[in-house]
Parts: C-alpha cells; structure tokens; sequence
C-alpha cells in the first residue's frame, strides 16, 4: 500500500511542502502517515468547526499526532453554525467553504506545492451514488487534483486504510454524526451501499470507474463548449457572437448559455437557458435582474436595466 500510495503522490504533488488536512479521522490520520513515510515534507492542519462538545478533542489529538510525526501543526476554530445561521446558507457549502479557505491560506503562508485531502474510494463511490439519485450529473464524481488540492487517497477503500492504521498501532477519532441516518449520505454509506455490494460485490470500484470516465467526458464537453462562447469586444455591455452558439450541438449551445447566465449572477436554470436560446433565435427574453436578452445582427446582446434617475 506505501510504495502504491508514493507512485500516486510523486504524479500528482510536486516535491516541497504539502499541506495535509487532518480532522483525526481514520483516513486523514492513514493519509499523514503515508506522506511521513513518503518521506515528504509537509505541514498538519486542522480546522475545528465547532459543531460537536468533542471537537477540541479531535483538535488535541491532531495536535500531537502532528507533534510525533515531526509535522508543523496549524489549527483554527470557527463557528461554523453561527456563520451558516448569520449567511442563511446551507451548514454543509458554508463549512466547506470556510475549510478551504483556511486550508489555502495555511498554503500560501507555507509556500505548499499542494494540499491533500482523504477523499477515498468509498467517498468516490457516495458521492457518485448520491448526485445520480439527485438527478445531477453536474460534479458527478470527486476529482483527483483541483488547482492546488490534491486527493491521493481516490484509489484506496477505506477499511485498507484502517487496517493499515491497525497494523502500525496507531489509533484514530470517530464523529458521531458520521452515523446520523438522517444525513443522505450516511444512509448511503450504512444503509444502502453494504447492501448493493453484497448483490454486486466491487459495485464501489465500479461506481469509481463510472466516474472516473464521466469526468474526463465532461471536460471534453466543457473545452468544446468553451470554444463556442466568443465575448464581442466591440461593446460595452455583455455580448456574444451568435453563429457559434447557433451552429453548435444543443449540449454544447447549452453548456454555453450556463456560463453566459453564471456571469450575470444568475442560477443556470433550465428555463433561463431556454430564454436564452429563444433570444438567439430572435426574440427578446426577460432574465431576472432586469436583463435583457436580444440578438442583432451577429451578436447576442445581454442589456442591463436603465439605470433609474434620481
């Protein structure tokens, strides 16, 4: 498992500091102990969320975890459920978030060549599960380097890395709210998926593989689609050129007019993408905002409200 972990390390993190995300979880506390017998440099950093009367605990734990595997240690505790309740925003996106950000800036203090995180197979395996019953296939899968964030752990299991933790002796923290059935993805992970791999034993790996070639026919789309959105640069509101829109395949048309809807600061709706393709074929469309939608010409005009006079 070492020598297949440091082959996966060497190709997606360059040589210098690495910032390891460790909450004392098996899989981060499995990932710090690879990187240390990698032989990489690298700092531990632990962001308490401040959700459960334990977290300070995790946050010691990490602490001299650190402190043995010879690691510089970096911590920050934030509220996350007061952030979320002042934002009005989902708990979940707003501790990601926050986490992210805390990670990035631990990088850049570090000059890291990369962050890891422990996303495993089995995260790979939910999370494609999950989108699929949500009816989204938009981030169907967990990518294995996004900008500075590296994930080596996507081609181990989770109980490997638990066994592995076993046989160093090494201990590990367990959230309770990882057995919260009322969370989709627990009950994904408790219920449903030792369910489906007793049916179709390797379903995980599957699953992991179904992703892994979605991902690489989504950025395929993406670049295609990019190609096909061309800003005018002859005026001064947001404008497009209209044949490459017109002349390409629907999903590409489509991909497009998101990112033309994204810029305004609208959500990507199906409807709004419609709008926007009545405004290509010639008629005017109202867009939230004010916005309005109208081709002249050659070129896809988005027109902002009049600006209201005093």
């Amino acid at each position: 498992m070492e020598e297949a972990f440091q082959k996966r390390l060497a190709r997606l993190a360059p040589r210098g500091p690495l910032v390891l995300a460790v909450s004392g979880g098996g899989d981060s506390v499995a990932l710090a102990h690879l990187v240390k017998r990698a032989g990489r440099e690298g700092v531990v950093a632990h962001l308490d969320h401040a959700l459960r009367p334990e977290s300070g605990g995790d946050l010691l734990f990490v602490k001299a975890l650190a402190e043995r595997l010879g690691y510089p240690f970096y911590a920050e505790r934030v509220e996350v459920a007061r952030v979320a309740r002042e934002r009005r925003e989902n708990l979940e996106a707003v501790a990601r978030e926050i986490r992210y950000a805390f990670l990035h800036r631990v990088a850049r203090e570090v000059k890291a060549k990369a962050i890891l995180t422990a996303h495993t197979l089995d995260d790979q395996a939910e999370t494609v599960l999950l989108k699929l019953l949500q009816g989204t296939a938009r981030g169907l899968g967990i990518r294995e380097k996004e900008g500075l964030v590296v994930r080596p752990l996507l081609a181990f299991r989770r109980e490997e890395l638990r066994a592995y933790l076993k046989a160093l002796g090494e201990a590990w923290r367990e959230d309770p709210s990882n057995q919260d059935l009322s969370r989709d993805r627990n009950y994904l992970r408790l219920k449903v998926l030792p369910l489906v791999e007793e049916r179709f034993p390797g379903a995980k790996e599957a699953l992991s593989r179904f992703a892994q070639v979605r991902m690489e026919e989504e950025a395929h789309l993406e670049r295609e689609a990019r190609a096909r959105l061309l800003p005018d640069p002859r005026f001064f509101v947001p404008a497009y050129r209209a044949a490459p829109l017109l002349e390409a395949p629907g999903v590409l048309r489509r991909r497009a007019l998101r990112w033309i809807l994204e810029a305004l600061d609208l959500r990507p709706e199906a409807r709004l993408i419609a709008l926007l393709e009545e405004a290509l074929g010639g008629r005017v469309a109202t867009l939230p905002g004010g916005y309005t939608a109208r081709r002249k010409g050659g070129t896809l005009f988005l027109l902002p409200p009049e600006p209201r006079l005093p």
